[in-house]
Formats: structure tokens, C-alpha cells, sequence
């Protein structure tokens, strides 16, 4: 049977008392379908008190996954039943399980079960298969996991469960190990689960916010979930007395004691912390982290081309942006050196400066010419402060200078064609978005660091990060090491230069 796009693997719960045996069925299921694996583990008891039981179970089903999957493979394990066990059907009772995506093949390891029935989301014409296990299978990924496992102190109890849980993140690319600590905050919850992410990454924060509730949902339905951007360490758990339980990865433990500090000078309680270890990133190329994480993900996105390109032109331009120390000028450097012609805005932005044109004289009549030098030339350190303070005066400005720099860099590329130029041109601007010259563009690519390293006086009248990223084709960040920005480059250059042989 040919793989299909959404699958589900119903296992027992016997099924999980040998590590080997599960991690051989896992793998089965994982070769039967290509994008998305629902496991719904069935047959729980209902006198089974140990929330860390269930925990190590959930943990091992990702980990098993993680190591054997594609990269970007999406395994969820619904919740629902070991919820159930834990506190009882009686206060939360499910008899089908909706998934977001709809399932086209039902995966099991015996036929003494039907399980269509069960299932609300799924394709006409549903197919089913028994998955043929090798007992002798040994998956020593297994053993090394369990051995290289860490002893994390918490100040909660393992098999505790709480009224109001919350948790913190980037939560950006969704991967296993956000789904281990997500999974961990939601078997200890029984009423409302509080998750803080964080803005600013590759991800825009509501694309992040929306991949999250689908998975919180198809996980465990049943539990009130409340999603909030934060730009800080504390986001709710700063003010918020309701909360009980703070889960955290063992990284971010120190985080937790920095929460639980402020909160006491606040004077509310403490929160329990309890941490989950990171798990190895199998994946991991040169330069990344050995864990799962989603700097890993993002490094591997960056210089990809994230969006394809409006439109094939020859010559074929870019727009590079980014706002000040993004690392731009370095990126068109090195796009220089591949052999693309660069366009500074910012010389031209100099050139519409001079004297004698219309540019000049237009701003010399609004600003005054307290804003000139010696040699009745604009002096850019003069007007700067008049138009960085004052917002209506910066908007005039641009008014003037905008649409002379979009006319020069026009004549640029007109000049070029004359001359029979086939290749790549580059329009360096640092206010391509804000000037609307991605209409001029066959793509946009974006420099971008995170908002911290930034300076931060003049950065905070220019587009943001995630601004910038939702238009980007291709985005690059140069927070590492030099060679790291060049592979970036490098990787987005031949992309466009497949893309123009095509």
C-alpha cells in the first residue's frame, strides 16, 4: 500500500511494556504514511495513578519518532485516554476522537479491533492495516536514550496534577521537543493550561499561535487552553496568583527560579516546577545543536527560499533588506561577489540629496536651511535629529526622497537592459518595505538578527523583525559565524539560479 499523508497507529496498552518491540511498531506505522502520524494508545487502567508512567510512555513514542522520522515529520499522540485514567472518565468523557487533519489509514497491530468508528475526521473510504512486528527486533536508539536520560531535581511531584498549569516558549516550527514539554504540562492540568510564547522568529507569533492550538486540541481537546504572545521572561506568571505548576525544559530552569523570585517579591506563591530533559536531534548538521530544537529548525530554514518568487525576469532583481546591524551590507558583499550587480538605495538616497534637484529644493523649502553645510549641501546630521524626533517629519521627508531613489534605481535597471545585462540585481534598502519597492522585485530577502542585539534608538521607527519576515522569499540571519551567513547566501543564490536555468 502506498504511503498516505495522515495516518493514526492504535496501540494498546500491553503493547507499551516492551521498549523494543514499540519502537519496531512505531517505525512500521512511520513507513506507511509521508506528512502527519496520529497514536492513540488504548486499553488503559483505569485504577493507573502515575501521571510519570504515562509521561515516560508519551516521551518514548516522540523520541522513538523523532530518531526514525523525516525532519519535519508531525507525530502527535492524543492525550485523552491516559487523561481519562488519571482522573477518571466521569469528569471528562470523549467517545470520538476529532482530529484536525482528516485520517486516510487506520494502523494496528492485531485485527480483533475495529477502530472507524471512533473516528469523526476521516476519508471516505478509510483504509485499515495490521502492522507485522519482528519480536527480535532491538532498537539499541532505545537503550542509549534510557541510559544518557538525566536526573532533573524538581520542586514538584512527578505524579501531581494541578487546577492551573503554565508553560513558556518560542514554540516556533513545532517539534518533538516543545510536544514533550507541551505533553507533560497537559497530563499534570485539570482545568486550564496557560502557554507565554514569544515574538520575533521566523515564524510569525499568530502562525505559531495557530499551529499550536491545532495541536493542543487534537491532542487533548477537553482542557481550557489560553495562548499569549509575551516579550519578556515572565509573560503571566508574573502576575497571575491562579497559576500552580510552572513545566519548563531542564535548560530553562534557571528561568523558573527567576519567575518564582519575582513572584515572591510580589508577594504570591511559588510555583512547582517541574522540568523535562531536551532529547538528541538526529538530524543535526554541522554547526547546530545536538538537540531537538527550534534554532536548529530555523538554521535550516534560513537561506531557503520560504515563498516562491513573484514572477522570472531577465535581469531578475532582488530586494535585500534588513534594519540597522542586521548583517546587510556583509550579505550584499558577498551576493556581490557571486556575481549579482548591487543597487544601494542608500547611495542613491545621496544622490536625491544634492543640490540642483528637485529633491534639494523641496526639502531645503520645508526643513529650512538650518539643515545645510558650508557648501549649501544638506547636512544628514543636521536633518536627522529633526526628522527621528518628529514623526510628521520624517513621513514628509520620505514623501520627497522616496520617489527620486525609486527613479534613479529605475534608470539603473532600464540602463543595465540597454546593455543586454541577463543576470541578477540586487536593491539594497534598508526601507524597501516601507517604500513599497517590492513591487519592483521579483523576491524579497530579509537580513534580520533578534531584536536584542539590535541598536535600539532609530531601530524602533523601522518595521519589525516579524514585520520584515512575512514578506520575506528568503531569510537570513548572521548572528553566527561568518561562514554560517556565506552558506546562507549561497544556499538562496543557487535556488535563484536553478530557478532562472529553469
Amino acid at each position: 500500500m502506498a504511503p498516505v499523508n495522515t495516518g493514526i497507529l492504535f496501540l494498546q496498552f500491553s503493547s507499551l511494556v516492551n521498549p523494543h518491540a514499540l519502537s519496531k511498531i512505531v517505525l512500521s506505522a512511520l513507513q506507511k504514511v509521508d506528512k502527519l502520524l496520529y497514536i492513540k494508545v488504548k486499553g488503559l487502567p483505569m485504577s493507573e495513578t502515575k501521571v510519570s508512567t504515562y509521561n515516560r510512555i508519551v516521551n518514548q513514542l516522540y523520541n522513538i519518532s523523532s530518531r526514525n522520522a523525516a525532519d519535519r515529520f508531525d507525530t502527535r499522540v492524543v492525550l485523552t485516554d491516559f487523561r481519562d485514567s488519571l482522573i477518571g472518565p466521569s469528569v471528562c468523557d470523549v467517545n470520538k476522537l476529532k482530529t484536525s487533519h482528516t485520517i486516510e489509514t487506520i494502523l494496528t497491530t492485531s485485527l480483533e479491533n475495529s477502530y472507524a468508528e471512533f473516528l469523526e475526521n476521516k476519508r471516505d473510504g478509510i483504509t485499515s492495516e495490521v502492522l507485522h512486528i519482528d519480536t527480535n527486533f532491538k532498537d539499541t536508539g532505545i537503550e542509549h536514550q534510557e541510559k544518557t536520560q538525566n536526573h532533573i531535581p524538581n520542586s514538584a511531584d512527578e505524579d501531581s496534577i494541578y487546577d492551573h498549569v503554565v508553560i513558556g516558549g518560542t514554540f516556533d516550527n513545532l517539534h518533538s521537543g516543545h510536544k514533550m514539554l507541551l505533553s507533560a504540562a497537559i497530563l499534570r492540568c485539570k482545568k486550564s493550561l496557560t502557554i507565554g510564547k514569544l515574538w520575533e522568529l521566523i515564524e510569525p507569533c499568530q502562525t505559531r499561535i495557530k499551529k499550536l492550538q491545532e495541536f493542543l486540541v487534537d491532542v487533548e481537546p477537553r482542557l481550557q487552553y489560553k495562548v499569549v504572545p509575551i516579550t519578556d521572561l515572565y509573560g503571566p506568571t508574573a502576575d497571575d496568583p491562579a497559576l500552580q505548576l510552572l513545566v519548563v525544559s531542564e535548560e530553562t530552569q534557571k528561568g523558573g527560579m527567576k519567575i518564582n523570585q519575582l513572584r515572591q517579591e510580589k508577594g504570591l506563591s511559588k510555583l512547582d516546577i517541574y522540568s523535562i530533559s531536551v532529547i538528541d536531534d538526529n538530524h543535526a548538521g554541522a554547526g547546530e545543536e545536538n538537540k531537538i530544537s527550534s534554532s536548529s529548525f530555523r538554521k535550516r530554514l534560513l537561506g531557503s527560499h520560504i515563498k516562491p518568487p513573484k514572477f522570472k525576469s531577465k535581469p531578475y532583481v532582488i530586494g535585500l533588506t534588513g534594519g540597522i546591524a542586521s548583517g546587510k551590507t556583509t550579505i550584499s558583499k558577498r551576493l556581490k561577489d557571486l556575481g549579482a550587480h548591487i543597487i544601494s538605495c542608500d547611495h542613491l538616497g545621496h544622490l536625491a540629496y544634492k543640490s540642483g534637484t528637485e529633491c534639494y529644493r523641496q526639502m531645503v523649502e520645508y526643513f529650512g536651511v538650518g539643515i545645510l553645510n558650508e557648501e549649501n549641501e544638506i547636512d544628514r546630521k543636521k536633518l536627522g535629529p529633526l526628522v527621528f524626533s518628529n514623526k510628521d517629519h520624517l513621513e514628509r521627508l520620505n514623501k520627497m526622497v522616496w520617489p527620486e531613489i525609486r527613479r534613479l534605481y529605475n534608470k539603473e535597471i532600464n540602463d543595465l537592459k540597454k546593455q543586454n545585462f541577463q543576470g541578477v540585481i540586487v536593491l539594497d534598502a534598508a526601507v524597501l518595505l516601507e517604500a513599497g519597492w517590492q513591487e519592483d522585485c521579483a523576491e524579497v530577502w530579509v537580513a534580520t538578527i533578534p531584536k536584542e542585539e539590535q541598536a535600539t534608538r532609530r531601530v524602533e521607527s523601522q518595521l519589525s523583525n516579524s514585520d520584515r519576515v512575512a514578506s520575506a522569499n528568503v531569510v537570513i540571519c548572521s548572528i553566527w559565524e561568518p561562514e554560517v551567513t556565506a552558506a546562507q547566501v549561497l544556499k538562496a543564490w543557487q535556488y535563484v539560479q536553478e530557478f532562472l536555468e529553469k
